[in-house]
Formats: C-alpha cells, structure tokens, sequence
C-alpha cells in the first residue's frame, strides 16, 4: 500500500472516504499507517487479540503499550493512531491557549494530529474512553524540540477535554520498561489467535502442581519441566501453559521488575487461581 502525502484539503477527504480514521474494533483503520512514516524506532504490525485485526505501532514504546493494553481485561477496544481532525473548534482551543496549529510542511494544510491510542474500558459495566499518547522522556527533555512536543501535547489534551473525554496521559518508558514488555511480548507469544481454547480443569490441575513445585533455587525451565512429566505433556506445551497462567492471571508475577527467563531462577508467583480479576491499577 501507497504511503499517504497531504497536500491539500482533498487529500483529507480522500482517506476519510476510505475510511481511515473510522470504525471500531476489526472495522478500524488507523490514520497512520507503519508505512506511512519514517520508523521511531522499530515500526511492526501486530495481530490483536481482542480486535481481530492488525494494528499499526511506530516505536518500541507504542508497542509495549499496546501488549499492555492487550494483558488488561477492563480494555475491550484499541485504536491507534487515531485522528484529531482541524475543525473549527479545534482550531479556537489552540487560539485560546496560544499554541500555533501545526502543519503540513511546505503547505498551509492544517495537520491531522493523531493520538497514539484511543481505548474503550469497561468498568464496573459501564464503557467509557481513555486517550494514551506515547514519549519517550529524552523527547520530552530535548532542549530544542522538547518545548514544542510539550506544546502540541498540551493542545492534544485540550482537544479531547472539549469532547468530554478526560481521561487522557502521557505515557513514557518509565511505565513501560524493557523488563515489562520482554514480558508481555514472550507471554503473548503463547496466545495465538488461532490456537484451540485449553481445558480449564487441565489448567487448573496444572495449576495446582506448578503451586507445589514453584522454587526458587531451581531453574523455571526445570520446574516446568518436572509439571509437565507429572501431566504426561510435552515441555513445550508444559511452557504454553505456564505463560497462558500469567496471561490469564492465574499467576501472578512481577513482570516490570521480574524478567521471565526459562533459565533463570524460578520468579516468586502468587497463585490467584483461574477466576481472578484484573486489577486495573496494574495498567497505567
């Protein structure tokens, strides 16, 4: 697929007929795409669990949020990239704060800012939305670009305020470490779109044994193994298992402070069993 260049009013109106910037969940099409820009990082797609579809994230640490947002069980909806369209009302937000409206370069097109992630969360039984745009603290910090970034930032948040969505931060690497999205992304390499549901009674009679087994002094690699023999299972699927815990909650690990390695010295876990909750603190 082409990479998108705005040139012109007509160029807006063309993707919007397409459709980017609209829909939900697997009808979705995010404003920018991976190949629409230069990488921040390392741009990718990735299938998604709860929307069925592929979603488009520009650095390291949009993905790691995203693998975050996928893990949390009060998020039912995430669309990246999504559109904040230079609309009159838009446009007087940013004359009131004194910002200057960024545009397209060598035009006078009003740009379409893009908020990194627009989520849909169910609380309680109530839906509501959530804005998270991703930085990395040396943007945020840099002398010569920093003040700018803080701006537009600043007019992004305004924006969302005038149409009643609040809930809106700054998402940085200081929330989502390395060690949590080594993590999360090893965690959900378990859970595959296509793979066939797993028996709740075997993974609670697997439960109960890694319960007993879990120590310390040993190896993960070594205690997954001895659960696995006394299952009668393969290792590998011994492996699939104990991450499909995690995943659900069942087990619950340190995972931005604890990396996870097969070879490393069995994690301390708390054994929280099959029905658990996730707790939304858990998700910034």
């Amino acid at each position: 697929m082409r990479k998108r260049h705005f040139r012109t009013q007509a160029d807006i109106d063309h993707y919007v007929k397409q459709g980017a910037g609209q829909g939900e969940a697997a009808s979705y099409m995010p404003w920018v795409r991976v190949q629409d820009v230069s990488s921040r990082g390392r741009s990718r797609k990735s299938w998604g669990l709860k929307t069925q579809r592929l979603h488009h994230t520009l650095s390291d640490l949009e993905y790691g949020y995203f693998l975050l947002l996928e893990f949390s069980d009060e998020v039912v909806d995430i669309r990246e990239q999504y559109p904040i369209f230079p609309t009159e009302i838009a446009r007087k937000v940013a004359i009131d704060l004194g910002i200057r409206y960024p545009m397209y370069a060598s035009t006078k097109l009003h740009f379409v800012m893009t908020s990194d992630f627009l989520v849909t969360l169910e609380r309680d039984g109530q839906r509501c939305l959530a804005v998270r745009t991703c930085k990395y603290e040396q943007e945020l910090a840099d002398p010569a670009r920093g003040p700018r970034v803080i701006e537009k930032l600043e007019l992004e948040k305004a924006i969302w305020y005038k149409q009643d969505v609040s809930d809106w931060k700054v998402v940085t690497e200081k929330i989502v470490t390395p060690t949590l999205t080594d993590n999360l992304d090893w965690l959900r390499k378990s859970i595959k779109h296509d793979n066939p549901p797993i028996d709740a009674a075997k993974l609670q009679c697997f439960l109960d044994t890694l319960d007993s087994a879990a120590n310390c002094e040993r190896t993960l690699s070594s205690v997954l193994r001895s659960v696995a023999s006394t299952h009668n299972l393969p290792y590998s699927e011994g492996v699939a298992m104990f991450a499909r815990l995690v995943w659900e909650k069942a087990i619950k690990i340190d995972l931005a402070g604890t990396h996870i390695d097969l070879h490393s010295a069995c994690p301390a876990m708390q054994m929280l069993g099959l029905r658990h909750n996730f707790e939304p603190s858990e998700v910034a």
